[in-house]
C-alpha cells in the first residue's frame, strides 16, 4: 500500500518569505495515469485530495501548537483537461480560537497555469495527546514516487455493488492520529458519485464540482463504505450525494459529499 501523498506525487514546500502566522504553502504534482479517468481527464477527488494536502498543511502551521482535522472542503472546477505539472498554492483566509479556513488554488503549469480549480477548506483545531507534528519552518516535504500506471486500487479502493465503492483502512491512509486521512475520503466521494452513475447509464463519467462535509473520523475500518444517489440533474450532468460510513463502527457517518457528475 502507498499512503495519499506518495500516490499524489506531491512536493509541497511553505514560502520562506511567508508570514510565521499565516503561512503560504506552494506544491507541485504530476499528471499522470494515476490521477485520470480512462478518457484522460483529470480526477475531479484527486485534484480535491491536493487541495486538502496543501490547504490542510497551511492551517495546520497557523494553528500551532495545535493541529488541525478537515471540517469542509468546496471545490469548483474550471477544467479537468490538464497537462501538468499541477502547481498548487494554499493561503489562510482566516486563523481563529477553534477553526482555520485557506483558500486553494490549483493551476496547470503545462497551459500557461490556467486555473483548474478554486477551493476552500475548513479545518478544525485540536489538541492532539502527543502534541502537533515536528517541523522545521519553513516547511518542506518530498515525497518518494509510485508507480506511472497506479490507480485508485493501490489505494485499497474497490467497487462494492452497482452504487458502492469501499477503501481498506491501511496505516498508510491515517494521520499520525489513527485518522483517515481527508484527502483520501474526497476522492473516495468522488470515485463512488462515478461509479454510481457510470454503472446506472453504462457511459463512462467524471466527478466536476465536489463538496465534502466531514462529519467524523474513521478510525475503525477494515472498510470505510461511500455509496452514492443521484437527487437531481442539472443541464451540465447529475447531482449525487454520498454517504461515507465507518464498517467497523457500527457504520457510523463519516461524511457526506454532494458531487456534479457529467458524461465524459
Amino acid at each position: 500500500m502507498t499512503d495519499i501523498g506518495q500516490w499524489l506525487q506531491l512536493d509541497l514546500w511553505e514560502q520562506p518569505d511567508g508570514v510565521i502566522e499565516s503561512p503560504v504553502i506552494v506544491g507541485t504534482a504530476p499528471v499522470g495515469r494515476h490521477v485520470t479517468t480512462a478518457s484522460g481527464l483529470l480526477r475531479a477527488g484527486a485534484v480535491a485530495a491536493l487541495i486538502d494536502c496543501a490547504g490542510g498543511l497551511g492551517s495546520g502551521l497557523a494553528a500551532l501548537p495545535g493541529w488541525v482535522v478537515s471540517t469542509n472542503l468546496s471545490q469548483r472546477v474550471a477544467t479537468l483537461d490538464a497537462v501538468g505539472p499541477l502547481a498548487m498554492r494554499a493561503t489562510i483566509l482566516r486563523a481563529g480560537r477553534n477553526a482555520v479556513v485557506s483558500a486553494v488554488q490549483v493551476r496547470d503549469e503545462g497551459r500557461d497555469r490556467a486555473l483548474v480549480a478554486d477551493g476552500v477548506l475548513t479545518s478544525a483545531i485540536l489538541e492532539f495527546a502527543g502534541g502537533a507534528p515536528k517541523h522545521d519552518r519553513p516547511f518542506g516535504m518530498g515525497r518518494s514516487r509510485v508507480g506511472a500506471d497506479s490507480g485508485p486500487q493501490d489505494l485499497g479502493i474497490r467497487p462494492v455493488d452497482a452504487t458502492s465503492v469501499g477503501l481498506e483502512l491501511t496505516p498508510d491512509l491515517r494521520n499520525p492520529w489513527g485518522i483517515l486521512h481527508g484527502g483520501a475520503i474526497a476522492l473516495l466521494a468522488d470515485l463512488a458519485a462515478e461509479h454510481a452513475v457510470t454503472t446506472a447509464t453504462g457511459r463512462p463519467s467524471a466527478t466536476g464540482d465536489l463538496v465534502v462535509h466531514y462529519m467524523a473520523p474513521g478510525r475503525a475500518g477494515p472498510m470505510i463504505v461511500a455509496t452514492a444517489e443521484r437527487i437531481g440533474s442539472r443541464p451540465d450532468g447529475d447531482v449525487m450525494r454520498v454517504r461515507i460510513v465507518d464498517t467497523g463502527a457500527d457504520d457510523r457517518l463519516m461524511c457526506v459529499a454532494v458531487a456534479m457528475v457529467r458524461p465524459e
